[in-house]
């Protein structure tokens, strides 16, 4: 991969121009990561409510009908329901990884086939989640190792 940068002292505009010779899972990738810069959800943290960028946004997880937002530090309550912040989220490469969590793919750090056909993914901080066989395939696909 080349990275050019062009400065053109007359635009008012950042262009992000991608060339490639095919719209493959690395370049998919490169696109959730530019699109999310800057993206932001309002979550509630110690009762108050405020801005998270998704970035930081390590996995999303629904427990007894609530929605928390994990980061590296802290976690936060989602307005949301985990389909609407899938729909929502879907194309920053935020992606299903069983019935309870959506994990954001831009933090993992490793992968590994687990029991039954399953996954075990780690994460940038550390911290691992299984992958049900239900989407392991599709995770596999998107990270580009199947």
């Amino acid at each position: 991969m080349h990275i050019n940068i062009e400065i053109q002292e007359d635009i008012t505009d950042t262009i992000v121009t991608i060339t490639c010779k095919e719209r493959n899972a690395l370049v998919e990738r490169l696109i959730a990561a530019i699109q999310m810069i800057d993206k932001q959800i309002m979550v509630m943290h110690e009762g108050n409510i405020t801005a998270l960028n998704l970035e930081e946004i390590l996995y999303i997880e629904s427990v007894d009908r609530k929605c928390f937002l994990y980061t590296a530090e802290k976690v936060y309550e989602s307005f949301n329901k985990l389909y609407e912040l899938e729909q929502q989220l879907a194309q920053y490469f935020f992606v299903r990884i069983n019935k309870s969590c959506v994990v954001n793919l831009k933090n993992i750090n490793s992968i590994k086939t687990y029991i039954n056909r399953r996954l075990l993914i780690t994460l940038s901080n550390e911290e691992q989640l299984i992958v049900s066989r239900q989407y392991a395939d599709e995770i596999k696909v998107l990270l580009g190792v199947k």
